[in-house]
């Protein structure tokens, strides 16, 4: 799978990272986020994972604390 098709995943991966690694007592930053999604071949921006949040939250109805 090529770098470009791996991006298409990249909200099933930031999906998958918050529900695996973060509930109500363990968080995350952003830049572990970044982190776990370089593992999966896939590149992020911060400005960029601040909308997929949006999205994530909206469109998905995941429940995403920001601190």
């Amino acid at each position: 799978m090529s770098k470009g098709e791996n991006q298409k995943l990249k909200l099933y991966y930031l999906y998958k990272i918050m529900v695996s690694l973060t509930d109500e007592e363990h968080s995350i930053t952003i830049e572990e986020v970044i982190q776990q999604l370089e593992m999966r071949g896939i590149s992020a921006e911060r400005k960029s994972l601040y909308r997929d949040f949006e999205t994530l939250t909206n469109d998905m109805g995941l429940d995403i604390i920001k601190i």
